[in-house]
């Protein structure tokens, strides 16, 4: 490998999915974009060390499992972390990166070990995602068990206007150029691309009420939905097309709603904000029925459901999310997109809550990809393989609950996103 010139840099890559440029030392390392950084010990070298521009100093901390963890000051689109190892030049480190909205649920952005050619930074690069807090855990290095970095920076976009949607909700995927969007129009019941299938009347607050045990709230694309159109539901077909009845069809998505439950039969039942199909119903062997289902329960729980065709479910364990719901209003996202797994597009089903209803600090309450082996019946619908993950688009995306007789909402939104 070419050495950089004088104050320039060079690449080094480490796999076909991490990047690492090794940079020179020089003021961007003062600029480590923390607002505070706090660790898991230190030995005397403590963590405020690794943001003072100064790559002679180091935080280090003795054991397996030592972390450092970094405060954004506020969510921002996060899409690489620098990190300089102290004597990075003698030794690989294995390290964890991790990431959260609130503190307190973390995703992993990266496993992987450091390069033992440089003590300068290197650069560790990740699909870009929502964050404030960043986290390293070393789980020791080829000499030793100490955890000792000289200095870190995380490379971020700040949330900006054009992050939040009509209704100052921050949005957590950046919007596809030119594609698919809807949100719920002051005139809703006027709104030819909204069904609530049901009666909804205005609340004083602006929000709006629906008083019925059983709901399906659809949203259609801007095409519009019409069944003959879909020529087939060969779920090969559909694989390989990327769509059930046309291009634009829901497929890579952000849902978002916020709802206030304020009367349930049954304190167990959901909410599901769910895409990737039609209608659900008997017709063509319940085929048009795909979907994702993000479960978010009155009581706090969540969970996802795969339904292959209407009706065959599977779904993910149930995870805590928040506090029950009756009374309060909640925020809640489901975020869906197709993704690379060895080779082959897999499905990222993620779901957020939003507890105070400020619009803003989203918390990550579930993260799971589909990736062929989650369970399904797609034989029923032309499918050579049972487990295939649902990667093409439907003409519908729907707001669902059941058993709940009284429930608030707004600030329905559903948007194509970058995959």
């Amino acid at each position: 490998m070419l050495n950089p010139p004088r104050g320039g840099w060079k690449r080094h890559v480490f796999s076909t999915s991490v990047l690492a440029l090794l940079v020179s030392a020089g003021p961007a390392l003062a600029a480590s974009g923390f607002s505070a950084v706090t660790a898991s010990g230190n030995d005397g070298n403590p963590p405020s060390n690794t943001v003072d521009g100064n790559l002679s100093t180091r935080w280090s901390s003795d054991g397996v499992g030592q972390w450092l963890r970094g405060d954004l000051g506020a969510v921002k689109s996060l899409s690489a972390v620098d990190i300089a190892w102290h004597e990075g030049n003698k030794r690989t480190n294995t390290f964890v990166l991790a990431t959260s909205t609130d503190g307190a649920t973390w995703t992993t952005a990266l496993s992987t070990k450091s390069s033992g050619t440089t003590a300068n930074l290197e650069r560790y690069g990740f699909t870009p995602r929502a964050a404030r807090y960043v986290r390293v855990t070393v789980n020791g290095n080829s000499l030793n068990t100490w955890a000792s970095i000289a200095e870190w920076a995380a490379l971020t976009t700040a949330t900006s206007p054009a992050g939040t949607d009509r209704f100052g909700v921050t949005q957590l995927y950046p919007s596809k150029p030119g594609g698919e969007a809807w949100a719920l129009a002051d005139s809703a019941t006027s709104d030819k691309r909204f069904d609530p299938q049901n009666g909804i009347t205005r609340n004083s607050d602006g929000s709006w009420k629906m008083k019925d045990s059983q709901v399906r709230m659809s949203v259609f694309t801007s095409t519009g939905y019409d069944d003959s159109r879909i020529p087939t539901y060969d779920r090969d077909v559909l694989t390989s097309r990327g769509y059930m009845q046309a291009a634009n069809d829901w497929k890579n998505i952000e849902m978002t709603g916020f709802v206030r439950l304020n009367s349930a039969q049954d304190t167990a039942d959901n909410f599901d904000w769910y895409a990737r199909g039609g209608k659900h119903n008997d017709d063509h062997s319940g085929c048009e029925g795909s979907s994702y289902k993000a479960g978010f329960h009155y009581d706090g729980r969540a969970r996802w459901q795969k339904e292959t065709w209407h009706v065959s479910y599977e779904q993910t364990p149930y995870k805590p999310a928040t506090s029950a719901l009756k009374g309060r209003w909640v925020g809640f996202k489901s975020v869906m997109r197709n993704v690379p797994v060895n080779g082959q597009t897999a499905v990222k089903l993620e779901m957020y809550v939003n507890e105070n209803a400020d619009k803003v600090t989203w918390k990550k309450v579930y993260d799971f990809t589909d990736s062929g082996q989650w369970g399904g019946d797609a034989q029923h619908c032309g499918g050579a393989t049972g487990g295939m993950p649902i990667t093409w688009g439907g003409p519908i995306a729907v707001f669902r609950w059941d058993n709940a007789n009284d429930v608030d909402f707004k600030w329905l939104s559903v948007r194509e996103i970058q995959p």
